[in-house]
């Protein structure tokens, strides 16, 4: 077990991970972390959630979302298997 200190930077108070736990989670600077107290312990988890769609396509360049003539008639066609 690695015993760390409390320390105070600002008005925060803040703890450091040491770079081989950090490294063994596949954690890194900017990684979001779950912090919850159970039985008088505090506790730490990796936040893993998936990107929504919405934010994988925040970075992509707007003109790549407009649709083409060979998406608007694909909306437009009937299903010819069973796709629906």
């Amino acid at each position: 077990m690695t015993q760390i200190t409390i320390r105070q930077s600002g008005g925060a108070n803040i703890v450091s991970i040491p770079k081989a736990i950090l490294n063994m989670l596949g954690l890194h600077v900017g990684s979001s972390l779950d912090l919850r107290v159970e039985d008088n312990r505090i506790v730490l988890a990796p936040v893993s959630a998936e990107p929504t769609l919405e934010e994988l396509l925040a970075g992509s360049p707007k003109k790549n979302l407009d649709l083409t003539d060979d998406d608007r008639d694909w909306i437009q066609n009937d299903p010819i298997g069973k796709e629906v």
